[in-house]
C-alpha cells in the first residue's frame, strides 16, 4: 500500500516537473523570439543611421572638393595678352576664349571688370576691355580657354554649359526629377518662392514634388544631361 502511494506521488512529481519544463521552454523560446526581433530592429536602425552618416560624409566631401576647386581656379590655366573679338569668338592674342553663352553674356551682371564705375552685363563689361591687355584664368578645352576669372575677378565655373528653355511635364523616377530627358539638379535649400502654389514655403524638393505630373516652363543651364534651373514658370530659383 505504501509502495503504491509512493509510485503515484513519483508519477505526479514527474508530470508536474515535465509541465514546468515545458512551460519554461515555451517561455524561454518566446523571450528568445522577442530578443531576436529586438536585435534585428536595432540592427536595422544602426544600418539606417550608418547609411545616413555615409550620405552626409559624401555630401561634405563633395562640398569640400568644390571649395578646394574654387580656391584653386586661379592656379589652373592662365593667359595674358590683348583682348579681341573676331567672327563671333573672343581671343587673347591668338588663344580663343569662352566667357559664356549668349544668354549668360547678355543677362548676367557680375563685377566691374572694365573698371568704368558701372555694373553692366558681362558682354558690355568685356566690350569695355576690348583692345586692352587682360589676364584670364580658367581651363583649356579643345584648344579654347574656358574662363573662370577676368583680371583676378570671379566670372563663372569653367565648363561649357548650354542655356535652354523647356516646356514639359516634370517626372519623378526613383527620387530624381526629370523634364524632357534632363535630370533636374536642385539646390539643397529652403525655397524662396511658392513654386507649386500650395500657399506654403517648403524645401525645394517638396516644392518640386508639388509640380510632379504638371506641365511647366523651366529655363536654365544644361551640362552632361543635367539641368540647373534658373526659373520655374517664370519664378527665379
Amino acid at each position: 500500500m505504501a509502495a503504491g502511494l509512493v509510485a503515484v506521488v513519483a508519477v505526479a512529481a514527474i508530470a508536474s516537473s515535465g509541465a514546468g519544463i515545458a512551460g519554461w521552454t515555451t517561455s524561454h523560446d518566446g523571450n528568445e523570439g522577442n530578443a531576436r526581433h529586438g536585435w534585428k530592429g536595432k540592427l536595422n536602425e544602426m544600418m539606417e543611421r550608418n547609411r545616413i552618416m555615409r550620405k552626409m560624409m559624401e555630401r561634405n566631401n563633395m562640398m569640400k572638393a568644390g571649395r578646394h576647386i574654387m580656391r584653386n581656379l586661379l592656379n589652373l590655366d592662365r593667359i595674358e595678352g590683348n583682348l579681341s573679338y573676331i567672327d563671333g569668338t573672343y581671343y587673347v592674342d591668338d588663344t580663343p576664349v569662352y566667357f559664356g553663352d549668349e544668354w549668360f553674356l547678355e543677362h548676367v551682371i557680375r563685377s566691374d571688370y572694365d573698371g568704368d564705375g558701372d555694373y553692366e552685363t558681362i558682354a558690355d563689361e568685356i566690350n569695355g576691355l576690348m583692345g586692352n591687355d587682360v589676364v584670364i584664368n580658367g581651363m583649356y578645352g579643345n584648344g579654347t580657354l574656358i574662363a573662370s576669372h577676368i583680371n583676378g575677378m570671379w566670372l563663372r565655373v569653367p565648363v561649357m554649359a548650354e542655356f535652354v528653355e523647356l516646356n514639359g511635364v516634370i517626372e519623378k523616377i526613383n527620387g530624381t526629377y526629370y523634364i524632357d530627358g534632363y535630370r533636374i539638379v536642385l539646390p539643397n535649400k529652403q525655397a524662396r518662392s511658392d513654386y507649386d502654389g500650395d500657399g506654403l514655403l517648403e524645401r525645394m524638393r517638396m516644392e518640386i514634388d508639388g509640380l510632379v505630373g504638371e506641365n511647366v516652363n523651366i529655363d536654365g543651364y544644361t551640362h552632361n544631361g543635367n539641368l540647373r534651373p534658373l526659373h520655374i514658370n517664370g519664378i527665379a530659383i
